[in-house]
């Protein structure tokens, strides 16, 4: 050897690592925890040798016998790449790899994969075609012989050895541990069971997931560089899905499907967070924004379309007497709060789910950077079916709550009396009742919860399920209250925009005309059976249950003992997508999902189930993830 040097991490775990190397006066370069292939290289680079002898930490009873057959070979035969590891003939822990540095060079510039950036060697060694290859083998096929570090009982091997061999011999041998096991015969049982190699064999599996989606983790790193987050939508982020195993770009979609950037093929029951209800390309919706795509998208005037769709929800929705457009669901809830607090000449807000990222109600979230003090101090929380959670909202703001806003329904059913008495309490405290209908309308009924709960809010706010998918929003009430958008600014440059109220009036002629909700129901009461029955079979009750109605149920993860709920969600989240369906825990049913995609929903569910019960109850679900695990982004429900 002309120079050693040690290649770790980054991670603060391997900080006694580099500590210890300067004490030492050894060099010691630092990288990527994952990408061992560039630290390794980093490590190499600044001295730039012929050749680099690669022994891991792993290794610690390395031989130097060994070490130096291997090295002669190498430039003896004047390869590229020498190792006594392919096929192993040494026991577990000998392990010896030499490669002329100009060919670590080009694998560090040209290796893709997992396996060859946690490995080093991979690109180079299963190409024998492009590089000479030798290996050493032992006089005596020992590999099923255990001596690396890898697993406690690994640990506990070595410590044996030493204990016996040091240091009354300060330099044993690979024969001096052989003779030991000789006379020891507990010792080699010690650590057996473990498989050779393990840890490459799971970086191969994270290589299926890498050509996978390739092309969506390349458009996500260059999306990165230019877009905060790398998506416009949080929920449609990295941090709704792992890194690594999950597709973050859809190229087309067609009915109940969708096809990723890398042609990968889903069945699709996010359906863009439940705004698609008809399907996608729906060919009535679709006909519809061609035909007025020919006459043109946005005008100088008003166009006749905005009479077309408000009469149509007066015509649908039973608190519609006056209707104004938005363009997403947050501006539909902000146009909604603010003609309350115009109306009422109050201030104050009880809020009860999540209703967008405007100041008013974000504040009241944990994600309220940049929101002013003052204004969060004005929107006040609620539990849901907890009528005196509310209760003590006005109590507490006698005469100064402007408005209650709540989603009808989220996850779980409204109590009996709790929506009428909310109606009640409103009216007695002289506050407006503003249903947040984004996901609800034309989903759970034409003329969403509201009808399907027979209580007749104020004002009610709609999005989403309003034209499949089109960006339209609307805010829609009685007269009394509507006329005053008269006096506040509520005013949006594309608030009139055509293709989106062409889609919007296509959507809400065929819910009339076509037994939509009825088949959303139908579906969607097949899947929360079959998810039900599978909960049961499988035993996952502990850390799996399911909520919500047939139109839009969920899976409700949650902690065990060991594991939290996003360790869970994450491994679910990667098994579920390799098997073709897109989905993030909810069933955001359309009117395209047909039985055999409710049937291949319950079969990955059933395959996945007990792989997750199995690897809760053995401890094992870290092994099994090929990602990091999701995190929380805030809770708003």
């Amino acid at each position: 050897f002309d120079r050693v040097v040690v290649a770790t991490s980054i991670d603060p775990a391997d900080d006694a690592i580099a500590d210890l190397c300067r004490s030492l006066g050894i060099p010691c370069a630092r990288g990527s925890l994952e990408d061992v292939l560039d630290r390794f290289y980093a490590a190499a680079l600044p001295i730039e040798p012929d050749h680099v002898v690669r022994l891991t930490g792993d290794c610690p009873l390395a031989d130097p016998e060994v070490i130096d057959r291997v090295i002669a070979a190498h430039l003896e035969t004047g390869a590229d790449y020498t190792s006594n590891t392919i096929p192993p003939t040494y026991p577990d822990g000998l392990d010896v790899e030499v490669i002329r540095f100009a060919v670590l060079e080009e694998a560090w510039r040209e290796a893709k994969l997992p396996s060859q950036r946690e490995h080093v060697t991979p690109f180079v060694n299963r190409q024998p075609d492009r590089y000479k290859l030798v290996n050493i083998a032992d006089d005596v096929d020992r590999s099923a012989l255990r001596w690396t570090v890898d697993e406690p009982k690994d640990f506990e091997f070595v410590k044996r050895v030493y204990e016996s061999l040091y240091p009354k011999n300060r330099s044993f041998l690979k024969r001096d541990i052989l003779k030991l096991l000789e006379s020891d015969a507990e010792l080699t049982p010690l650590n057996a069971g473990f498989e050779r190699n393990e840890g490459l064999k799971v970086s191969m599996q994270k290589d299926v997931f890498a050509k996978r989606y390739r092309r969506s983790q390349e458009l996500l790193d260059r999306a990165l560089k230019t877009i905060p987050l790398g998506a416009q939508t949080f929920s449609k982020s990295k941090t709704h899905y792992p890194e690594g195993v999950s597709p973050h770009f859809i190229q087309r979609a067609q009915g109940s499907r969708v096809w990723d950037v890398d042609g990968n093929e889903y069945v699709d029951f996010v359906n863009s967070l439940c705004s698609v209800t008809l399907g996608y390309s729906d060919p009535d919706v679709t006909k519809a924004v061609k035909d007025q795509l020919e006459d043109g998208v946005i005008f100088s005037l008003s166009h006749p379309l905005e009479i077309l769709v408000a009469e149509k929800m007066v015509e649908m929705v039973p608190c519609a007497e006056m209707v104004r457009f938005g363009k997403n669901g947050s501006d539909a809830t902000a146009g909604a709060i603010r003609l309350a607090r115009a109306y009422t000449n109050r201030d104050r807000v009880a809020v009860c789910g999540y209703h967008g990222w405007q100041d008013w109600y974000i504040g009241s979230t944990l994600r309220n950077r940049g929101v002013p003090q003052a204004t969060r101090d004005l929107t006040h929380t609620f539990a849901y079916n907890n009528l005196d959670s509310l209760h003590k909202v006005f109590n507490d703001h006698p005469g100064e709550i402007a408005a209650v806003i709540l989603e009808p329904m989220n996850t779980t059913a409204p109590e009996k009396g709790f929506l009428e008495g909310i109606r009640d309490l409103t009216r007695k405290q002289g506050a407006l009742l503003v249903f947040d209908e984004t996901i609800t309308g034309f989903r759970f009924a034409n003329g969403g919860a509201q009808e399907l709960f027979g209580v007749t809010p104020d004002l009610a706010t709609f999005g989403k399920g309003m034209s499949n998918g089109y960006p339209v929003s609307a805010v829609a009430g009685k007269a009394e209250f509507m006329r005053l958008m008269d006096e506040i600014f509520f005013s949006f440059t594309f608030g009139g925009e055509t293709l989106s109220l062409a889609a919007s009036l296509a959507s809400m002629t065929k819910l009339q005309r076509e037994p939509v909700v009825q088949t959303l129901l139908t579906q969607g009461q097949k899947v929360m059976n079959g998810v039900q029955e599978l909960i049961e079979k499988h035993d996952v009750s502990r850390f799996l249950g399911l909520l919500g109605s047939p139109t839009w149920s969920f899976l409700a993860f949650k902690d065990t003992l060991k594991y939290s709920q996003w360790q869970i969600k994450t491994l679910f989240f990667q098994e579920l997508f390799l098997r073709g369906i897109l989905a993030f825990g909810s069933h955001n049913m359309s009117y395209a999902h047909s039985d055999g995609d409710v049937r291949k929903l319950l079969q990955a569910y059933d395959e996945i189930f007990p792989t997750i019960a199995k690897a809760v109850e053995e401890g094992t679900l870290e092994r099994l993830l090929f990602a990091r695990p999701l995190e929380p982004l805030f809770k708003v429900r």
